[in-house]
């Protein structure tokens, strides 16, 4: 396991952010750390530029449809429909806090959190 997943999911308890879902079976944990700018565009592995997400939550930053911003809120894109049940979940989580590490020399950086929110579709 790479360092910067060690670090960020080590600083999250193994939680997800966003949803708070902890699951460890075996020592292993079910949570992604998760790059706020991707490695292939900024090369950065610092863990201020990393928050730890299920699967699920993840796959959806990744893909622009949510975005943790600069005020520590989640913003969720309009091209998600309230109205599809399947998409629920992510639909309420906009304006939810982010749920932080308890380690503040970790937490997100600001002009990361500003890039992720700029890519939200």
């Amino acid at each position: 396991m790479g360092a910067f997943r060690k670090i960020v999911t080590r600083i999250y308890d193994y939680r997800c952010c966003a949803s708070g879902l902890r699951v460890m079976v075996d020592n292993i944990a079910m949570v992604d750390a998760a790059h706020l700018i991707p490695f292939s565009e900024s090369q950065n592995d610092n863990p201020s530029n990393g928050l730890a997400l299920c699967k699920n939550h993840h796959c959806a930053m990744d893909r622009n449809w949510i975005a943790p911003c600069p005020d520590m809120r989640w913003k969720v894109s309009s091209r998600l429909n309230s109205r599809i049940p399947d998409l629920k979940d992510f639909v309420n989580l906009n304006g939810q806090r982010v749920i932080p590490s308890d380690e503040s020399m970790f937490h997100p950086a600001e002009a990361s959190l500003a890039w992720r929110e700029a890519s939200l579709l």
